[in-house]
Formats: C-alpha cells, sequence, structure tokens
C-alpha cells in the first residue's frame, strides 16, 4: 500500500485550536520541526518512537489532520488496526477534501479486512483527483483482495500510466495476472519484483542464469521467499536436470533432509552452511519464466516430494477409525495475513468427536497449546511437538489419509507429496491458490474450500464436513 506521510507546513486553520497547555509554547515552527522528527522515525521504522512522539504533539494539536494521518499510518504498521482507522477519521474529519486521506483510511480499513468500505473511500480518492497514481494503486489492491481482478488490473495500469517507472505497481500488477491464471505472462512480469529494495540480492560473483543452456553447467538455486515457495518451486529442478545441468539447491536448514530425498536435486546445502562450486544461480521463484514452464502439463506430473526412508514418528490407528486426517489451523505470527489465513482451533475440534475419524496435529509453534487450553488433549493427537522439521513433517503426512490445513507450507509439503489435502482459504486468497474454483493448478490432489465472504469460517467447514461424510461413505465401500 502506498501511503501519504505529511511533515510539512501546517495549514493556517491548524493552527490554532483550543487545547491544553502547548509542550512547545506558541511557535508553530517548533510543532513542525516535532512533527518532522517524529515523521524522519517513522519513516526509519521506529514506530514505537513515531508514535510517541505524535501523540505528545496531538496535546497540542487536536485537531491536525496530517497529525492523525502520520499516526493513523504508523499505527497501521504497528497492528493497532482499529485506532489507525479512528485516527484516519479524524484526520478525514479534519480535511475531508483531501484525496490522499481518503487513500489512507482505504489502507486501514484494508488492512482490517473492511474490504467494501474500504473500495468506497479508495474510489472516493480518485473522484477527487483522477491524476492520482496512489489512489488507482491502492484501489487497485481492494479490488484484488476481493476478487474483482479485472478490475485491479485495469486501476494497476492506470497507475502506471501516471506514474510508468513505479516498480511495486508492477510487481501487483503481476500478481493480479497471476491470479487471474495468467501464469506465462503474469510470471513474466513478476521479475520486476527483483527492482524492489525488499527483494534480496543473492551475494555470488556467479552470473545469474538467463534461460540459457545448461548442459554440463552447475546451477546453484537459492530461496529467494519462504518455506512455501521453496516446497512450490523445487519441482522446477526436474527440468534443469533434463537439460543436462547438475542442480544444487540452498534452502532453509528445516527443508534440508526432505530435499536431500529428491531423485532430480544433485547437492542440499542449508543456509549457513559452505557453498559448493556453481557456475551460475537462479531464484526457484523465478524458475516458472526462466524454464517456459508448461502449467497445462503439471498436474499430470508425478508427486515430487517424499519422506525419508525411515522415521522415528509412528501414527497409531484406532480400531473403529476409517479415515487418520492430520489437521494445521493457525499461521506463524508475523506473517503476511496471518490474521485472516487461520482459523478458529474449535472449528477443526468439532470433527473429533465422530469416532470414525482420528484425529492428529501437525501444528507448530504457539498455536500447540491451543489442545490443552480447549481440553482436547483426548481427542486430538499432538503428532507437531515432535516434528522438528520438514523430513519428520513428511513422515506422518506419509501415514494420512487426508490433510485440513489453512494456506501454510505444511499443506504444499503435502500436497507436493501427492496426499489428499483440503486447503482452507480466507476469502482474500494468496494468488499462489488463484481466483476460484476447487482445483489447485499445481496440485493435482488439492481440493480448495473458500470462504464466501471475509472471516466466514462455518460455511468452510460445514462444507468440509458434509465432504468427509461423503468420502467416509466410499472408504467404506472400497
Amino acid at each position: 500500500m502506498n501511503d501519504t506521510l505529511s511533515i510539512y507546513p501546517l495549514r493556517p486553520e491548524s493552527q490554532a485550536s483550543p487545547g491544553p497547555t502547548p509542550l512547545f509554547g506558541n511557535d508553530a515552527d517548533s510543532f513542525v520541526q516535532q512533527l518532522r522528527l517524529a515523521a524522519q522515525a517513522h519513516r526509519a521504522g521506529r514506530l514505537d518512537e513515531a508514535i510517541a512522539s505524535y501523540l505528545r504533539l496531538l496535546a497540542v494539536q487536536p485537531y491536525h489532520a496530517e497529525l492523525h494521518n502520520n499516526l493513523g499510518v504508523a499505527l497501521r504498521l504497528a497492528g493497532k488496526l482499529e485506532a489507525s482507522v479512528s485516527h484516519h477519521r479524524l484526520s478525514l474529519a479534519a480535511d475531508p477534501g483531501n484525496p490522499a486521506l481518503h487513500s489512507n483510511l482505504g489502507n486501514a480499513l484494508r488492512a482490517a479486512n473492511r474490504l467494501d468500505e474500504a473500495v468506497k473511500h479508495h474510489f472516493q480518492s480518485i473522484t477527487l483527483n483522477r491524476d492520482y497514481a496512489e489512489g488507482f494503486f491502492n484501489l487497485a489492491l481492494c479490488l484484488r483482495d476481493l476478487g474483482r481482478v479485472d478490475e485491479a488490473v485495469g486501476c494497476f495500469g492506470r497507475s502506471l500510466a501516471l506514474s510508468p517507472d513505479n516498480r511495486r505497481t508492477r510487481v501487483e500488477l503481476a500478481i493480479a495476472l497471476l491470479m487471474r491464471g495468467e501464469l506465462a505472462q503474469g510470471f513474466a512480469a513478476y521479475e520486476a519484483r527483483k527492482r524492489l529494495p525488499e527483494t534480496p540480492v543473492p551475494d555470488f560473483i556467479q552470473p545469474a542464469w538467463d534461460g540459457g543452456p545448461l548442459q554440463g553447467k552447475r546451477i546453484l538455486l537459492y530461496p529467494e521467499q519462504g518455506l512455501s515457495d521453496v516446497l512450490l518451486f523445487v519441482r522446477f529442478a526436474r527440468e534443469l536436470r533434463r537439460r543436462g545441468a547438475t542442480v544444487l539447491v540452498l534452502c532453509q536448514a528445516l527443508l534440508k533432509d526432505l530435499l536431500g530425498t529428491v531423485d532430480f536435486i544433485d547437492t542440499v546445502v542449508a543456509e549457513g552452511e559452505k557453498l559448493p562450486d556453481f557456475d551460475l544461480h537462479a531464484s526457484m521463484a523465478s524458475l516458472p519464466h526462466l524454464c517456459r514452464a508448461d502449467f497445462a502439463a503439471l498436474a499430470a506430473e508425478p508427486a515430487y516430494l517424499h519422506p525419508p526412508a525411515t522415521s522415528r514418528i509412528k501414527l497409531g490407528r484406532i480400531e473403529k477409525a476409517k479415515l487418520r486426517i492430520g489437521i494445521y489451523w493457525a499461521a506463524m505470527p508475523g506473517q503476511p495475513q496471518d490474521r485472516q489465513r487461520s482459523a478458529p482451533f474449535a472449528e477443526f475440534l468439532a470433527l473429533a468427536g465422530d469416532p470414525e475419524l482420528l484425529v492428529f496435529s501437525l501444528q507448530g509453534g504457539a498455536h500447540q497449546r491451543d489442545i490443552q487450553q480447549f481440553g482436547a488433549g483426548g481427542l486430538v493427537h499432538d503428532v507437531g511437538r515432535g516434528i522438528f522439521d520438514f523430513a519428520e513433517a513428511a513422515s506422518a503426512l506419509s501415514q494420512l489419509d487426508l490433510l485440513l490445513s489453512i494456506d501454510a507450507p505444511i499443506a504444499h509439503l503435502a500436497a507436493a507429496m501427492g496426499l489428499p489435502t483440503w486447503v482452507l482459504l480466507p476469502s482474500t486468497v494468496d494468488w499462489r491458490w488463484q481466483l476460484g474454483g476447487e482445483d489447485a493448478p499445481w496440485y493435482p490432489s488439492a481440493r480448495l474450500f473458500r470462504q464466501p465472504r471475509p472471516g466466514d469460517w462455518d460455511s468452510v467447514f460445514a462444507l468440509v464436513r458434509a465432504e468427509l461424510a461423503v468420502l467416509k461413505r466410499r472408504t467404506a465401500l472400497a
């Protein structure tokens, strides 16, 4: 999202507002200087310092539009969403004709998952200024979240026409194309992400692979993004081997033993370990574009991730249980949209009251405590507490009939293994699962269950229960 921060001179009508005894006397220049310093801390990412400074300044100018705006932006970045929305409303009340303030309120509402209301303010911002590139960009993000991808593409295009050098807009447009299923064009456009400041730049002296011949070359694949992307895109290493390359993979330590079982990878090294010699390198997220992948053929490819030959994890059985199912309900804190992606544990717990289902938790992290906090220790078997890497997770998954999971790395792992995987998705979906439909573009064994509206997990689990009943009947007849 693009936000407008105001750090420059006060509007004349804002300078004489009633309030407590001023902290800086009546010196407007001192106030402006303090506002500038607070905004500098804000831009530097020192949010606690910036928020404290803005709050002190509010004692001097409680109706100052720019000050409420800046504080709203800082609070949103700090995750204090309702306070952010309220400060943006106060900002807008003081200056209702300002398009930037409408757009920033829209950004806060989007972060709070109040998308319809957010769209109204973004529309108002571009109505007030038809040449407001940031307004079109922010509107496009909301429209994309709502599944109105065609409109989003149009707004991204208008934003680029007004600001053709904006790299972030190009990346977000690429994501919209990927969501729309235009994979070849989308991945080509997605290469623009490499010019964003937050995209890691590999510190290699060897050249990056440009898609050229690989016969006899040693190519190092590295993880640009998270665990899910490694699990998703490592499949394309098979194509590099077909072209005559020796494939070396650099990965997160949690993935090393798992990827060591992949037959089309020659060497796996964990981050922090000494790298072997290589000739070329490539980000795994760039492989679909560089390989000129045949996306229509992906569904016919065999499973490419497998458990190790031996494992200390053994899942038990109960006589009456027809199905052993795994569950995973909570995203790791701090990840984008973790609150929207996470589903209530109680929804999963309700499934454990069925004697024909044996339920195993593969949940990692702090949310493992949910099992005990809900008194579910006799209903849900906590396997996640004993899983320390993805090779062990694969061993557990290989003993299940089905995984029920939110959008998380474990879902990518299970589906890449060919395990029936039901992925439970929020209404605002990650581009990797595309828009609409039950089928995943990458995994033939995955089925997607989507929220019909923001926060509506009840509808998702009603469908899950109905489909589990069908699956149990099929199992009984088999």
